[in-house]
Parts: C-alpha cells; structure tokens; sequence
C-alpha cells in the first residue's frame, strides 16, 4: 500500500471513530433527557392521581396554563411518558449500532497499523 492510500485511509478511519463517538455522546444525552422525562412524567401522574376530581387542574400551553379535565390530563401524562420509553429503547438500540461501528473502526485501525509495522520492519 503507498503511503498516500495509506494515509488516505488512516484519516477515513479516524474520522469514522470521531463520528462514532459523537454520536454516541449525543445519544447519551438524548437518553438521560427522555429518561429524565419519562420520571417528571410519572412523579406528575403519582401527584395528579392523590387529587380530588374536584381539585381544578390545568395544563401548560406556551406562556400560559389551560384548566383540564383530570383524566384527559392523566391520558396526555401516560402518553407522553409512553413516547419518552419507546424513543429511549429506540436509541438504546442506535446506540449499539454505533458502538458496533466504534469497535469495527478501531479494530480496522489496528489492523491498519500492524500491518504497517510489519511491512516497516521488512
């Protein structure tokens, strides 16, 4: 392999493991938000649920809050909570998809390198 190939792939290598890595750092992050939501959600449900149907409640529109019926708010909660698990699974899966390519990159990269040496030390 000539040097430029060589380093032609060195840098398409590592520039794979650099956006493997990215990813999976926003992935982490998009993770503990929705996760963090999903407990927001059920902590708020938990409290709306020890209420009296008589107690008012209200729901937060943009800058402002709108009375809502108990159970279409207690429907709205369980949703939202129910989109929050699903989109986590969804990028817990992504998230070994990515790491699969991390350790495939890697392991190309190494690969790469002992042969160079062994071509080097020829």
């Amino acid at each position: 392999m000539s040097e430029d190939t060589a380093q032609q792939v060195y840098m398409r290598i590592t520039q794979k493991i650099q956006d493997c890595r990215k990813q999976l750092d926003q992935i982490d992050v998009q993770v503990s938000t929705n996760q963090r939501e999903s407990r927001l959600a059920a902590l708020t449900k938990r409290e709306i649920e020890g209420l009296d149907t008589s107690v008012p409640v209200y729901k937060s529109m943009g800058k402002m809050f709108i009375q809502e019926n108990k159970d279409d708010l207690l429907k709205d909660i369980n949703k939202s909570s129910e989109d929050s698990r699903s989109l986590v699974e969804a990028l817990e899966k992504k998230k070994k998809f990515v790491e699969r390519d991390l350790e495939e990159a890697t392991s190309n990269l190494k690969d790469m390198i002992k042969s160079m040496q062994t071509t080097a030390a020829k």
